[in-house]
């Protein structure tokens, strides 16, 4: 599958006026969202290496195969992503949204000290426990943008697969390989046409100890900002199925190059860096 993609940034204090102006362009009130992403790094396998079978379900065993198949050429990050805001009672995750700048880049949810239930949802263990297991995760792959020629917006190969039972960190080590880093997403979601747009910042742990020990949970009451500054990002994307079929990339560039009108003056949207969305082992 082929994600087309325009970006935009957002100041902070900017935020609630573009979000109103989402909310009239896509006809829909805002979906929050909060996700949490285990992002894993392969390690290197030599050809004598002989892949460990995986058992599941057919889609991971075609993912499985894949991924092994990277092996012989350019290796590359791999995310397992959760939608924590599902798992919420509909107010607190709305609530947990609700985000503001404070001192050297902290942020707070609204009403936090209310609501510790919010800040439990993401303090504590290790990605090997079994709140891992329970929770809904997708397997996310995105490949190095091609290279910007004639077509306006970033173009790039991306898979999202479902783990539907089983154990996603056995998952991954089977597949040799290794998790990292962790952080968050926080924002909110519209559906505009065949564009998916995502207003949102990242979020990444408080205590550095706790991110080189690879805890799976954030602490949101006391998680920073990654940007400093609180600057949103706005990324508006259109999957199309076949890469290959002109007619259908055309139409989904159509309709980003559409939407960008329809928000000029509000943001500017722009393709990406090429090089920033890099998702290669190095």
């Amino acid at each position: 599958m082929h994600e087309l993609l325009l970006f935009g940034q957002i100041p902070a204090s900017r935020h609630d006026q573009v979000l109103n102006i989402l909310a009239g362009v896509a006809a829909m009130q805002p979906v929050p969202i909060l996700e949490k992403h285990l992002v894993f790094k392969p390690n290197k396998l030599s050809s004598s290496t002989r892949p460990v079978q995986v058992g599941g379900a057919q889609d991971i065993q075609k993912t499985q195969q894949a991924l092994l198949a990277q092996t012989q050429g350019d290796l590359f990050y791999m995310q397992l992503v959760t939608d924590v805001a599902e798992t919420l009672p509909k107010p607190l995750a709305e609530e947990s949204m609700e985000m503001k700048v404070i001192g050297s880049g902290n942020c707070l949810p609204s009403e936090t000290e209310q609501h510790g239930s919010m800040a439990s949802s993401f303090t504590g263990a290790n990605p090997t426990d079994e709140t891992v297991n329970s929770e809904k995760w997708i397997l996310q792959f995105r490949d190095l943008p091609e290279v910007a020629r004639q077509r306006p917006v970033t173009s790039r190969l991306m898979a999202d697969t479902p783990i539907t039972s089983g154990s996603p960190m056995d998952f991954m080590s089977a597949l040799d390989y290794t998790h990292t880093s962790t952080y968050a997403l926080s924002g909110h979601r519209f559906t505009h046409l065949s564009t998916s747009l995502l207003l949102y910042r990242l979020l990444l742990p408080s205590n550095r100890t706790e991110q080189a020990s690879h805890l799976s949970k954030i602490d949101i009451s006391h998680a920073h900002l990654l940007d400093p500054s609180g600057m949103y990002i706005l990324q508006a994307a259109v999957r199309v199925q076949d890469g290959s079929k002109v007619e259908a990339m055309t139409k989904g560039v159509n309709e980003l190059l559409g939407l960008k009108e329809t928000l000029k003056g509000v943001v500017e949207m722009e393709p990406g860096e090429r090089l920033a969305l890099d998702t290669r082992v190095r």
